[in-house]
């Protein structure tokens, strides 16, 4: 007989409150201050439910933190989620809540029963009866008729079952929902020229993920960096998605007008400011005979790009970006061979992704996709 997975597990509610105190007060310190914990009790709750979740909700800064793009969609509903929960559970009490065992006594309420609520959370009915011990000593009252057969929920208790269920509900929905971001940092050539393109073939390969892309000059530092994935021109370490080299490029027009390297000096060469020594390089390689270019430099390499396409000047090209323009011909190299660089296009997880998780399999069609 085939063994059922265990059920997902809900999001921890003790987890999720620590969130909301420390999106609400603005940090650790003060948030620890309101609820009377250890400001390291709080990051360990937050740390945790990252990994739960997949999602990064706090990057650090010098002297503080700041909540990502994520924390702060999460931030008013999370309020909103909690704001219902302790409505649902005011017939028995007021707050705080004891959030760690509501899951397990909501399931007893709903199966009338803790080995069946057990069942259903995938624990044991001697830990769903230890939760609602939890709550009946919250509540001070006792919420369940025990009895020979089994137990029984009193009638104050059931009733407030389906309020609490759509609260509960509510958090869970409220993860899902986050868990569909896949936040991308990348060399703004990168972003323009090679993702972009490939954009349109992500979402064919992830249905219902969000992608977000920030372009960045460097590759974030650390785990706490508000990004699940990297595409950076790098010599080591992540994926690599495709080699790099140098070859000048120009539009096909200008290229008739070139029959070898020297005739660079009668025409306009163009660079990106990031990569000043590129001309050098290839000139060292490849034509050391000519005086390297003085090239009109673009703060953008998109731009530069753009220019060599409407015929403005000889760009010095990177291969790993310009491959779709120069397979269709828009881009032609008019002299050969290729300089080879060390550094190439390489893909980075800028922390443990799980397996299935939307940020893995974002990276999993960007391989495919190079």
């Amino acid at each position: 007989m085939p063994v059922a997975p265990p059920p997902p597990r809900p999001p921890s509610l003790a987890h999720l409150a620590a969130l909301d105190a420390v999106l609400r007060h603005g940090g650790y310190a003060a948030a620890g201050a309101a609820l009377g914990v250890s400001p390291g009790a709080l990051r360990a709750k937050l740390r945790a439910l990252e990994t739960a979740s997949d999602m990064s909700f706090l990057a650090a800064r010098a002297h503080s933190v700041q909540p990502t793009p994520e924390a702060l969609a999460l931030a008013a509903p999370l309020r909103q989620a909690f704001h219902r929960l302790e409505q649902a559970l005011a017939p028995l009490g007021a707050a705080p809540l004891p959030l760690g065992a509501l899951h397990g006594f909501e399931a007893a309420l709903r199966t009338a029963g803790f080995a069946a609520a057990g069942a259903a959370l995938g624990l044991s009915p001697g830990a769903v009866a230890a939760q609602v011990r939890r709550v009946e000593r919250w509540a001070g009252r006792p919420l369940f008729e025990r009895h020979a057969q089994g137990v029984r929920p009193l009638p104050d208790a059931k009733a407030v079952q389906p309020a609490l269920a759509t609260a509960l509900g509510s958090f869970a929905a409220l993860m899902a929902r986050g868990t569909r971001l896949v936040r991308i940092a990348a060399l703004p050539a990168v972003a323009q020229l090679w993702l972009a393109p490939r954009l349109p073939g992500l979402r064919a390969a992830c249905p219902g993920m969000q992608v977000s892309v920030t372009a960045l000059e460097r590759l974030p530092e650390g785990k706490r960096a508000p990004y699940d994935l990297a595409l950076f021109m790098g010599e080591t370490g992540g994926r690599l998605l495709a080699e790099d080299a140098l070859l000048p490029v120009c539009a096909p027009a200008l290229a008739a007008r070139l029959r070898e390297p020297g005739d660079l000096s009668a025409v306009p060469c163009l660079e990106d400011s990031a990569w000043p020594g590129d001309w050098r390089r290839w000139c060292a390689a490849a034509a050391p005979e000519i005086a390297v270019p003085r090239g009109v430099a673009h703060s953008l390499y998109a731009l530069a790009v753009d220019e060599a396409l409407a015929g403005s000047g000889v760009l010095m090209g990177h291969r790993a970006l310009l491959s779709r323009h120069l397979a269709e011909g828009r881009l032609v190299a008019p002299f050969a061979p290729p300089v080879p660089l060390a550094r190439a296009l390489r893909l980075y997880r800028l922390r443990p992704l799980r397996r299935g998780s939307a940020a893995e399999r974002v990276a999993a069609a960007l391989r495919a996709l190079a």
